[in-house]
């Protein structure tokens, strides 16, 4: 309704001859059309029926519809049809590591206002004055517990929603844990939100407390614990079906002094996050059974780290540049070797699936990082780098990549081998682009050894370095 207070009447005569008025409308909006009178029946709230005029009337802003009681002339019900957007929410600004800066090794914290995206987030990110909101509540967790909606965190003053608190890097990660839960805050929800235009949607199966499509199941936004007690040196993503909460455990890191929070790095929480993504879209959102061990756990790790790597590309990057993983939190890269497109650098090719020191997922998905690593580089050399993710330039290389890895996981198979999910990448891409990009996949596919004959015989991964005929 519009925000007035008393106003003019607009008056009818119904059939019995009474006059009847209605107060409280806009004055300076005229009636429109005819006002119209009917009897009609009321039940009041404790079983009662009320004989009434069912009285209409519509205004350029309203269409009101008030039922006034034939004996008494009170009136028993005022309605509105016309149903109107909400005041403009609150503006909401965070005092964060932006997403063009991964961690704090790279740059300095700055003031991000009302970064929430409209198509994803289209009533903002924090309900409130804390960080809790439609797609994530993140608080502090130092017992390590599974309980959230008691636990700490950072509050802001009235409805400002203004979330600025202080970090000294010198001093333990206790200290600071506000901003770290504040950071944990931004950062998941800026992967909610990129996700979510790349396809991962409600109907996919996404992380939301109300899903406004009505598609898909809500209740399930992401329980994210900052400086969780649980553990050290690591974090993790609990990611059941679609319905139930996925949970984010972030911990300290201990390798330096003072230690380091992984809260603070971006790479951590989009690895974490990303897990999420692959799990409820392999298979569909209904089972997420579909990445546990083996090839397809690997490949779960390696989705994780290549879309962390694609928010660290810059305009200004090249293939020569080198990637390292957990640098901030590890003092050193967490993974055997950097991400490079130069073999030295990184020999690593599909035949070390065979290995003995390459079984473990991690290390499994290392390889397949590496692999999305060189189609990334290609279908940057062909079509560039956006200059921002977020604005979906499906034009652009880096864009597309991130297009057809989510398209491609909701394509591939139950457990899925790097074959499966190869060749669901080159079929993502035909869908998107009608296969302009192929001979460029096929290419940093090739590279690094799984090509159109690499071969899979159960004892023995095979490298073909070899690319279709036409490419």
């Amino acid at each position: 309704m519009a925000n007035v207070t008393i106003a003019t009447t607009a008056s009818i005569l119904p059939g019995d001859g009474l006059v009847y008025s209605l107060s409280g409308l806009p004055e300076t909006v005229a009636v429109l059309g005819q006002a119209t009178a009917e009897q009609s029946l009321v039940q009041r709230s404790d079983g009662s029926l009320a004989t009434t005029w069912h009285i209409v009337l519509q205004q350029a802003a309203h269409w009101w519809s008030a039922h006034v009681n034939a004996q008494t002339s009170a009136i028993e019900s005022i309605n509105d049809w016309v149903s109107h957007a909400a005041a403009a929410a609150a503006a909401e600004s965070y005092n964060v590591y932006p997403r063009t800066i991964d961690s704090p090794a790279s740059g300095s914290r700055q003031v991000v206002v009302n970064p929430a995206s409209t198509l994803a987030s289209s009533q903002g990110w924090a309900s409130g004055n804390t960080t809790t909101g439609n797609n994530v509540w993140a608080q502090n967790n130092p017992s390590g517990g599974n309980t959230w909606k008691l636990n700490h965190r950072p509050t802001t003053t009235a409805k400002a929603k203004v979330f600025d608190f202080p970090i000294d890097l010198t001093k333990a990660p206790s200290t600071y844990v506000d901003a770290a839960i504040t950071q944990l805050f931004y950062t998941v929800n800026t992967m909610h939100d990129l996700s979510f235009i790349y396809g991962f949607t409600e109907a996919a199966g996404n992380f939301q407390d109300e899903n406004y499509s009505g598609q898909g199941k809500g209740g399930d936004y992401v329980v994210a614990f900052a400086q969780d007690g649980s553990g050290t040196d690591n974090a993790n993503f609990a990611t059941p079906p679609d319905g139930q909460h996925g949970v984010m455990r972030m911990y300290i890191w201990t390798d330096t002094k003072p230690n380091r929070d992984g809260d603070l790095e971006q790479d951590i929480i989009a690895h974490e996050y990303t897990h999420g993504i692959s799990n409820r879209l392999t298979g569909g959102p209904a089972n997420t059974d579909c990445l546990n061990d083996g090839e397809p756990g690997g490949m779960g790790e390696g989705w994780s780290d290549a879309v962390a790597i694609l928010l660290r590309i810059r305009p200004s990057d090249t293939p020569s540049r080198d990637i390292i993983m957990g640098e901030y939190v590890y003092g050193k890269s967490i993974r055997n070797y950097p991400y490079s497109t130069n073999l030295t650098t990184n020999p690593t090719t599909y035949s070390y699936l065979g290995r003995v020191d390459y079984q473990e997922v991690h290390a499994i998905g290392e390889m397949w990082a590496e692999m999305l690593y060189e189609v990334m580089w290609v279908l940057i050399d062909k079509n560039g780098i956006a200059d921002d993710l977020f604005a979906h330039d499906l034009t652009k290389g880096t864009s597309i990549m991130l297009q057809i890895l989510l398209d491609a996981m909701k394509l591939q198979p139950c457990n899925p081998t790097f074959i499966n999910a190869r060749d669901a990448i080159l079929q993502a891409e035909a869908n998107l682009t009608g296969g302009k990009n192929k001979c460029a996949i096929w290419k940093g596919f090739a590279k690094r050894g799984l090509g159109p004959k690499a071969n899979n015989s159960g004892t023995k991964y095979t490298d073909d370095t070899t690319v279709p005929s036409g490419c």
